[in-house]
């Protein structure tokens, strides 16, 4: 049996196979000591197993906690894990959670408060987290473009751009298109909206071109607006990632800076007439060029495998509370947050202590499930909400959006979770359509196999009743057989 090490301390995940001839290491780096890696005996396919070995004992946990996580856990057919982006998925979408929490409450809530919510701290926090979605876009940037980077800097497999299509297809498609028609017959037995009026913008969102032709979010899933954007991206990477073709590294990432300050710049003077160009990837564009330009840094430079350092530590302590001090700036969000972002997520990855948190097994399952908390989230806080909105404990706004985060939040994970377990995770593997046929095929057979029995099993019993009613005529002493029939 294959042992593998990983080596934590000091140097990030770096990966050796144990095979009976030897050690054959999986990425060159420098020799750890024997008191800085973990052995592990089992295979680390899933992210919750590679978590777990990396961050913590396998036996400090309960058996069932193992369960939850193995249930709950990201499935990964690439191969490739990075705990550290699931990290930042699970505070990406934290951020849209209250953001859309804090509009629930301050036009539903039948409270007063003591002073109006827009001047709560946690209200202004709230607000900000609408940029939430742009820490999304980032994380796309880098994932979708580090195989690419890995083929033109690292000389790694070329993609083949038919299994990225499909692969975007068959992992993405099938939840969001369950969720939209089930809006779509919500909003229509529940919330008694016309059918004629409401299908063209279900249309429009199958194809996800409701931005470009209303210029406004979808009123079947209003957070179909930034997937839109997302899949405009998806479309244009194999195009885009033609810059890590750029051999000489600073030409490369001069080029990559350049084309984001550009961005930043003719988004000032074009987009804020256009309501449809800045629902476009126009007007995101930048931070998709920042996720290039850190999946640059984690190949060239870390080689994939980042050394740990608690200096990084300061900056990320720095870092976040100072990103939602920008936030609260349209100005500064414009030109400054892009490379806010890019130094949070170096930090994320470089640093000790929040390394250990934004890879911890918990954060990264839940971050891991953003998708389907993202696609249903708002739905869960509109149906609680009508409940718990009344529940508070003081008079202050920001008590009360609290108590509500503490009562809605762990219910928007658990029915996500079960979204995610039933819908998202099945989709994660790439044969899913094939198990799929062959499924339905076994069953078709086995339907077809139960039939047959059942006919063959009714004529055997038609013909042993058949037997048992023979007779012999008293007078002629032919025999006769009773009709089973009346």
């Amino acid at each position: 049996m294959d042992r593998t090490i990983l080596g934590v301390r000091g140097m990030g995940p770096t990966k050796w196979n144990l095979k009976p001839d030897g050690i054959t290491p999986s990425i060159l780096c420098p020799v750890v000591s024997q008191a800085s890696v973990s052995v592990i005996d089992r295979p680390l396919a899933t992210p919750s197993g590679l978590t777990t070995a990396l961050r913590s004992k396998p036996s400090s946990r309960p058996h069932i906690s193992h369960k939850i996580l193995t249930l709950i856990s990201r499935e990964t057919t690439s191969g490739r894990f990075i705990p550290e982006m699931d990290g930042l998925r699970f505070v990406a979408i934290s951020m849209v959670i209250l953001f859309h929490l804090n509009g629930y409450l301050t036009a539903k809530s039948p409270l007063h408060y003591v002073a109006p919510p827009d001047t709560d701290w946690l209200a202004r926090l709230a607000l900000v987290g609408f940029h939430g979605v742009e820490l999304f876009f980032v994380i796309s940037g880098f994932m979708l473009g580090l195989p690419f980077a890995s083929h033109y800097i690292g000389g790694g497999p070329k993609v083949s751009l038919e299994r990225y299509y499909l692969r975007r297809l068959t992992r993405l498609e099938p939840p969001y298109f369950v969720t939209l028609l089930a809006l779509f017959a919500l909003a229509i037995w529940i919330q008694g909206k016309n059918t004629i009026n409401l299908f063209p913008h279900l249309a429009a969102s199958c194809f996800y071109l409701h931005n470009l032709i209303y210029g406004s979010s979808s009123p079947v899933i209003g957070v179909a607006w930034s997937l839109e954007i997302e899949v405009q991206f998806y479309l244009l990477v194999p195009v885009l990632t033609l810059l890590f073709a750029i051999r000489r590294v600073r030409l490369r990432r001069f080029v990559i800076s350049l084309l984001t300050v550009s961005a930043l710049s003719l988004q000032t003077v074009f987009l804020p007439s256009h309501n449809r160009l800045s629902l476009s990837i126009l007007a995101y564009i930048q931070f998709f060029f920042i996720g290039f330009l850190l999946a640059d840094v984690y190949v060239n430079d870390w080689k994939e495998a980042p050394r740990l350092r608690l200096y990084w530590d300061v900056a990320a302590a720095a870092g976040w509370p100072l990103l939602f001090i920008v936030l609260r700036s349209d100005t500064l969000t414009h030109w400054i947050l892009p490379y806010l972002v890019f130094l949070l997520y170096y930090a994320t990855f470089r640093g000790l202590l929040f390394n250990r948190f934004f890879t911890n097994s918990w954060v990264t399952a839940v971050g891991g499930m953003c998708y389907s908390i993202y696609l249903i989230h708002y739905e869960v806080i509109s149906a609680l909400g009508r409940v718990t909105k009344k529940i508070t404990l003081g008079g202050s706004y920001w008590v009360h959006l609290l108590i509500q985060l503490v009562l809605v939040g762990p219910v928007i994970v658990l029915i996500c979770g079960l979204y995610f377990i039933v819908l998202e995770r099945p989709c994660m593997r790439r044969d899913w359509p094939k198990r799929l046929r062959n499924r339905a095929a076994e069953f078709i057979l086995t339907k077809r196999l139960f039939l047959r029995s059942s006919r063959v099993g009714r004529e055997r019993n038609a013909e042993n009743f058949t037997r048992q009613t023979r007779y012999a005529d008293p007078v002629t002493e032919d025999k006769c057989t009773y009709s089973s029939m009346p």
